[in-house]
């Protein structure tokens, strides 16, 4: 591994394996995380996220860097990521989509998943012909590829007619509370805004509630916990699709000097204060040694 900060993105660490969480990736369990955790320490020193950004600011990394970043805000990371890495002696980031949080709405991409596992599908297909769905293509890469919040509305329609409202309520049971992630907080994590409602807001399609989405989230954390993000991780971030007026707009939307996390699947070597640009890693499914391959072949 070469000498830089590698930060693997994560979404859930549990044991649970449910509909709701089949068509979202990126949910490992905790035996599998923990193997990860033993095999990267003999390859690299594993770092809290802010040490690690702070050795990158500084251009100080002699070494391999790993830190370990949650998305989405999942109950699980708190319950069995957070003791894994404590045993470890480092702290990770958490990026909070506030409306999930606080019970104000489902993820949207949580219930396409849901009614990916029913008879829903095809409820689902015959209204989103009218928006150009066509069956040569997927249900996922159509919605993403033409996103809108009529979409939404759309999914919205078929979750209720397929999930009854006490399965529709104890699904944000997979989301922690307010008080769950002042408890990390306390415990020294770094909390950041992932927005509100985990809308594509890096893509063309939605780009004009960038500021609005991530302005709302940022409004629910310091009103419910009191704090002021320093990084604003933007939600799905497909590479190919982002737009091109991505940089632009973050700029002209920030007035903290904070820094935009992106995906992009490669270390963080050179640091460019002009650029305030991070990139993670979306770890494979995969073992210990084969996460540690997979790392050596990255820029």
């Amino acid at each position: 591994m070469k000498n830089a900060w590698y930060i693997l993105n994560y979404h859930d660490i549990s044991w649970e394996e449910n509909d709701f969480l089949k068509g979202i990736g990126g949910s490992f369990p905790p035996d599998i995380f923990r193997e990860h955790l033993t095999e990267l320490s003999q390859h690299a020193r594993l770092v809290s996220v802010q040490e690690g950004f702070t050795l990158y600011c500084s251009g100080n990394i002699t070494e391999p860097l790993v830190s370990f970043w949650f998305d989405d805000g999942f109950t699980g990371v708190r319950k069995y990521a957070m003791p894994i890495m404590d045993s470890y002696g480092i702290f990770g980031a958490i990026s909070i989509d506030s409306r999930f949080t606080l019970r104000e709405e489902m993820f949207w991409r949580l219930k396409l998943s849901f009614i990916a596992q029913t008879d829903g599908l095809r409820f689902l297909r015959s209204k989103l012909k009218k928006h150009g769905y066509t069956l040569d293509k997927t249900v996922k890469g159509f919605v993403m590829d033409h996103f809108s919040l009529d979409i939404v509305d759309i999914i919205d329609s078929v979750y209720e007619m397929f999930v009854s409202k006490h399965v529709r309520e104890d699904a944000f049971r997979l989301f922690d509370t307010m008080d769950g992630i002042q408890k990390l907080y306390q415990h020294g994590w770094e909390i950041s805004n992932h927005t509100t409602s985990h809308y594509p807001v890096a893509e063309e399609s939605h780009i004009s509630y960038f500021k609005e989405d991530f302005d709302v989230c940022e409004q629910a954390l310091q009103k419910h916990l009191n704090i002021e993000t320093k990084f604003w991780v933007i939600p799905f971030d497909r590479q190919n699709t982002r737009s091109e007026r991505l940089k632009e707009v973050f700029y002209d939307s920030d007035d903290k000097n904070r820094y935009l996390v992106l995906v992009g699947n490669k270390s963080n070597q050179i640091h460019d204060p002009s650029d305030r640009i991070i990139h993670r890693i979306e770890p494979p499914y995969v073992d210990g040694k084969g996460l540690v391959r997979y790392l050596k072949t990255l820029d």
